[in-house]
């Protein structure tokens, strides 16, 4: 009975540690350039995850999970490149990515069946809180202040998501002050279904109105900030 109980109180403190993985950013220990973002959303009663991967200056990919329940830090998920509804031929479709999770770290590891693109990313990455969220002074929405604000399409920037324009919006993997009113911020972007890293410079300026530059476009923008 003793034998019993002492095995129950040996994993007790196991369980008591596992919780849902953090969603954000996390980095390359060897290689700065390669990030991989986690995020989640909820759709008929799943959890489905995506695993952006981000390489600052090759290609990137993506690759997604569903599960009934949302993963904890201990657990090992298959991810896999979804089929895209733009392409008619995808030389990594059927691309399988083992992730363990642990505490503010994953693993990728046995990738089979992917491209150079997928592979690129074998290796351990530790979360980074920096790169994952946009201080709150940095924050806010911007333009199309002659519309009423649930019709507006505004650029804006959030604790972990943004936008140039309003219309084509982006997940935050790095944020990088380079002044007192300069913030730049790199992004993962989708074109049809097509993966893509993005820099846009936010200026912030005296009237508290905001310069937006993305990397694409050699011209800036001006929004206001609206009163409301």
């Amino acid at each position: 009975m003793f034998k019993k109980a002492f095995v129950l109180l040996a994993t007790l403190p196991l369980t008591a540690m596992a919780a849902p993985v953090v969603e954000g950013v996390y980095v390359s220990g060897t290689n700065n350039n390669k990030r991989v973002h986690l995020s989640s959303f909820e759709y008929e009663g799943a959890k489905h995850y995506e695993l952006f991967l981000a390489n600052m200056i090759g290609d990137s990919s993506f690759v997604i999970a569903s599960k009934a329940k949302p993963i904890q830090d201990s657990q090992t998920v298959v991810f896999t490149v979804p089929e895209s509804g733009y392409l008619d031929y995808q030389s990594n479709l059927g691309c399988r990515v083992e992730v363990a999770f642990s505490p503010n770290e994953i693993q990728l590891k046995n990738l089979s069946n992917c491209t150079s693109t997928e592979k690129a990313f074998n290796g351990s990455y530790v979360y980074s809180k920096k790169s994952s969220l946009v201080p709150t002074k940095y924050q806010g929405s911007w333009g199309e202040c002659e519309y009423a604000k649930g019709d507006r399409q505004s650029a804006f920037l959030s604790d972990s998501t943004g936008s140039s324009n309003g219309t084509q919006h982006f997940k935050v993997i790095k944020v990088d002050p380079s002044s007192s009113n300069v913030l730049n911020v790199t992004g993962a972007f989708y074109y049809e279904a097509e993966p893509a890293i993005h820099t846009i410079e936010y200026e912030y300026l005296a009237n508290k109105s905001v310069r937006i530059k993305a990397d694409w476009n050699d011209a800036s923008s001006n929004y206001k900030k609206c009163r409301d």
